[in-house]
């Protein structure tokens, strides 16, 4: 009787664009994204300097009510943290381009941090600055 209600986990496809890794960022918020940063450790595959990687989705959310120039940070185990606030504004043309080109965001290479010895999980960006992102863009399919 209870199956009835079970949720259904729905699979999204995103168009997203490869960014260039060619740098590093921090994330915020991970603290609030605990189950899916585990959930994310045990996807991940390949180490960068000994850490567990994975490609992370970049989407922004302008609807957010904090921050209008907000861009979540997401693996397929669900939503991450964010941009920090400041790299956040200073990546908002780039975005609005994706989106105007029919991209829902960005990809990049990311790591987790932390984690062992029931520590918390942590996340790096291997993102570009935000010259070089617009650049690829310029670069890379219209």
């Amino acid at each position: 009787m209870f199956g009835l209600f079970k949720r259904r986990s729905k699979e999204l496809a995103l168009s997203l664009l490869e960014l260039p890794s060619d740098g590093f960022c921090a994330v915020a918020g991970e603290s609030h994204y605990q189950d899916a940063l585990r959930a994310t450790r045990s996807i991940s595959r390949g180490e960068f300097e000994g850490r567990p990687c994975f490609t992370a989705a970049l989407v922004p959310e302008p609807e957010n009510e904090y921050d209008g120039n907000a861009i979540a940070i997401y693996s397929p185990q669900g939503k991450l943290g964010y941009l920090p606030r400041e790299r956040a504004y200073e990546y908002r043309e780039l975005f609005h381009e994706l989106l105007t080109r029919g991209y829902h965001g960005g990809g990049c290479a990311a790591h987790l941090t932390g984690g062992e010895a029931g520590k918390s999980y942590g996340v790096v960006l291997r993102l570009a600055n935000v010259d070089a992102c617009i650049w690829a863009l310029a670069e890379g399919p219209s």
